[in-house]
């Protein structure tokens, strides 16, 4: 028969508060790392939610939604921008082509609902020149800083899934869901590798910073 006396209550005790300390400071610190991918969430919702601003002035003119020349200096911007801050070219454009698609899905999914309800003309639509585009512009700065500054979170598979719940948490899930899985897919699935080249015979990645990218990316499939 076991015999339980104070001291082994206490102990019993002391082992289980040492397990919830331990329990709480994991969750903290997954947490922590979490929160700091907060101005990359901001960044993608915002932009998510200026395509209604992008919709209404190509709907005022009848502007085609895609504008691939647009497009194409969009993203080779945003690579220059990501690689001066030691990220892979393919992982920018990856991520900004998501954005693109994301973008036009919302404004697909705006024009077709304005069709149908026979919609005018906006009196609120912006000017894309001199209105919107700088503001793509500041978050276009601010979604690659913050990719560049949490690049051990974002690059760890095994909190892929706990990153992607977290950027789901967007507003713009209400204009579209399908727009907002778009938007987050590549932080949720490996990221591309580089496109391999070859120089004087000798293989190298394309990109400033080969070396930090095949660093960053250890697991990639071609």
């Amino acid at each position: 028969m076991q015999i339980h006396t104070p001291y082994t209550y206490c102990m019993r005790l002391v082992a289980l508060l040492g397990l919830l300390l331990v329990c709480m400071t994991a969750s903290a610190q997954v947490d922590t790392g979490l929160r700091a991918l907060e101005p990359l969430r901001l960044a993608i919702d915002q932009r998510l939610l200026l395509a209604q601003a992008v919709a209404r002035a190509k709907w005022n003119v009848q502007a085609p939604i895609e504008d691939i020349g647009r497009e194409a200096q969009v993203i080779q911007a945003a690579v220059k921008e990501g690689n001066a801050l030691g990220l892979s070219s393919a992982w920018v454009e990856a991520v900004f082509r998501a954005q693109i698609e994301a973008s036009k899905t919302v404004q697909r999914e705006l024009f077709v609902q304005w069709r149908a309800q026979h919609a005018g003309k906006f009196d609120d639509a912006p000017d894309l020149a001199k209105t919107v585009r700088p503001e793509l512009d500041r978050l276009t700065t601010q979604l690659l800083r913050s990719m560049a500054d949490n690049q051990a979170v974002l690059n760890d598979e095994a909190r892929k899934a706990d990153v992607a719940r977290f950027m789901s948490s967007l507003e713009a899930r209400t204009l579209s869901p399908h727009a907002v899985m778009q938007a987050i897919a590549p932080f949720s699935t490996p990221a591309p590798a580089e496109p391999v080249k070859t120089t004087g015979g000798a293989a190298e990645c394309d990109g400033p910073h080969p070396l930090r990218a095949a660093a960053a990316w250890p697991k990639l499939a071609g």
